[in-house]
């Protein structure tokens, strides 16, 4: 297993989010790409954690680039993505997380549990919580917590890095279901995402939304392409709908139509058949929960593994 952690400006949260890794019951290959961060994350890793594999850049890339050059630097043939600001909660996810792709070998991708506690919920958490069954066939994953087969995010192209940022996963996922493989929801305790409070809302407002229109003009098949576009941007607009970012969502719009102009040569609609089954499914989202945080699986089980993977 290898684990990814792309990070930027969240020193204290990424040291976090290692040290539950390393306590994991599983050996793990670890990898994190330090997205030009000024706050001196890339060396309070280094010293602090001389058995991880830090890549540290000196100039922004964004996260999708580092999430593909994690699938080429990982040696391990099954990548779980965490996010930065996430930590596990019990020592036995990774090792979870193999069983539910040993049950399958058309398993592609695992999404795995997750919570955010109500006081640092991300906005898409908000709308409600998530209620799954281990095994369920998902639409898609979210970024903080899931597991791909490396081979086959290899084989696909990984995720298309003209997203930027927001619904990439969304994109790789239905072109793993176009290709023959299943993303499963997993049978694992908690990831806990603690959603920091540094975040570039207007960006991923900006590209949540031109994505949003550049998603279906590249797969959905006509003539639902038509009406998918016009329901994306007036859902768009409308969501937390606020006077003040309204030029903002309008700029996102026409980006979107801009963008969907100019990769119109990518595009390749999955079959009708495909994208009606892939309408129907859930997507992964945070589980409901009302109680006290879990603690960071390193501070309930400090024993701390090697960086070997297996």
């Amino acid at each position: 297993m290898a684990i990814v952690i792309t990070t930027y400006r969240r020193c204290d949260d990424v040291i976090t989010c290692i040290n539950s890794c390393l306590a994991q019951d599983l050996a793990c290959e670890i990898l994190v790409f330090d997205d030009a961060s000024d706050d001196g994350t890339a060396e309070r890793i280094r010293k602090a954690f001389p058995g991880v594999r830090l890549f540290a850049s000196s100039e922004r890339k964004g996260l999708i680039v580092n999430r593909n050059r994690g699938f080429r630097e990982a040696s391990a043939p099954i990548v779980i993505s965490i996010d930065d600001d996430a930590y596990f909660s019990r020592p036995d996810i990774v090792s979870g997380v193999t069983r539910t792709l040993k049950s399958d070998p058309r398993i592609g991708a695992v999404a795995i549990p997750y919570i955010e506690p109500l006081s640092r919920q991300s906005h898409s958490s908000r709308t409600g919580p998530f209620y799954g069954r281990a095994g369920q066939d998902l639409r898609t994953y979210v970024g903080c917590a899931h597991a791909v087969r490396r081979q086959v995010a290899l084989q696909l192209g990984g995720y298309r890095e003209f997203f930027v940022h927001q619904h990439e996963e969304r994109d790789l996922c239905l072109r793993m279901r176009a290709a023959g493989w299943r993303i499963v929801y997993g049978d694992t305790g908690p990831i806990v995402h603690m959603a920091s409070p540094n975040r570039e809302r207007d960006r991923m407002m900006y590209y949540g939304g031109r994505n949003q229109i550049l998603f279906e003009t590249l797969n959905a098949p006509f003539p639902d392409l038509v009406w998918r576009v016009g329901a994306a941007s007036l859902g768009f607009l409308r969501y937390r709908f606020a006077w003040t970012t309204l030029a903002l969502k309008m700029r996102a719009i026409g980006a979107g139509l801009v963008q969907s102009a100019r990769h119109w040569r990518l595009r390749r609609p999955v079959t009708h058949k495909l994208y009606r089954e892939y309408r129907k499914l859930q997507s992964h989202g945070a589980i409901a929960w009302d109680g006290p945080i879990p603690p960071p699986c390193h501070e309930t089980a400090p024993q701390q593994r090697s960086t070997v993977p297996e």
